[in-house]
């Protein structure tokens, strides 16, 4: 997903760096990043909070740049 993406780059943390805050593998993050995994609610929280970012603020965000019509 390009808005995570972005927001790792803009905290300056590259896939390993998030993924050893995450304490999961670097795939964990890529398989994220590239639409093949999808996060539960816990594993949103804690993506968000290893961002350094506000949970509820980075939902609204990601939920305000998603397309009405989302692809299940």
């Amino acid at each position: 997903m390009s808005f995570l993406i972005e927001t790792r780059k803009t905290v300056g943390l590259s896939q390993r760096e998030l993924a050893d805050r995450l304490g999961k593998p670097r795939s964990f993050v890529s398989k994220i990043e590239g639409r093949e995994r999808r996060l539960d609610v816990v594993e949103f929280i804690a993506l968000a909070r290893a961002l350094d970012a506000d949970p509820g603020a980075l939902m609204a965000t990601l939920a305000s740049v998603l397309p009405d019509d989302l692809d299940f």
